[in-house]
């Protein structure tokens, strides 16, 4: 019998090590996500402090007094920063007036090309596929070597591929693969054009 207690003692040892590793698992897990949780929350506040706005009150429309007002306050990164807010919570038509305002007094800013490159990704929220091809072309025709470029004909390729147009869509990620084969956007084109030998 002592043999037998002797084992059970040893197997709830055993238990309650193993129960306090699961117990040390776990809230290391709801810790982890309680951080994940806070970093959501963070940015959802730098959002509505963007937008003017408080966590309770409905979200107010921006009228073209209030837009003239953010275009001659903020900078070109404020405003973009502004519209990419805006896109998020399903505010694109505002973000589109204020980057179209913009654009409008700025003509010949050097944002202009990022700016339509929100434009552009505003529309593709939307699933409106042929004004955000317009607003990436643009994009690119503005500054062929911006940041966004890149990106900006990936999702013009996208845009092609939801519109049925398989050749302006070959055309498109060969440009990107032959003009950005270093970067993602790039690497991504040369996958898919792959895929278009195969099939």
């Amino acid at each position: 019998y002592g043999l037998v207690f002797l084992g059970l003692s040893e197997v709830n040892a055993e238990n309650t090590i193993y129960s306090e590793s699961n117990e040390s698992d776990l809230e290391e897990l709801v810790r982890s996500h309680n951080g994940e949780i806070e970093k959501i929350k963070y940015r959802i506040k730098i959002i509505e402090q963007n937008l003017g706005i408080s966590h309770q009150e409905k979200i107010p429309s921006k009228n073209s007094e209030q837009i003239e007002k953010d275009i001659k306050t903020k900078s070109p990164e404020g405003i973009i920063e502004l519209a990419k807010d805006l896109i998020n919570v399903d505010r694109c038509q505002e973000a589109r007036d204020i980057l179209s305002a913009f654009i409008k007094r700025n003509p010949e800013n050097l944002f202009c090309g990022r700016m339509h490159f929100y434009i552009g990704k505003s529309y593709f929220v939307e699933k409106d596929y042929q004004k955000a091809a317009k607003s990436y072309m643009e994009s690119f025709e503005i500054n062929p070597d911006g940041s966004k470029i890149p990106k900006a004909l990936f999702r013009l390729s996208q845009c092609f591929l939801k519109l049925g147009k398989q050749d302006q869509r070959k055309m498109t990620l060969e440009k990107l693969a032959s003009s950005f084969s270093n970067v993602k956007y790039g690497q991504k084109a040369l996958v898919e054009l792959n895929e278009l030998k195969k099939s």
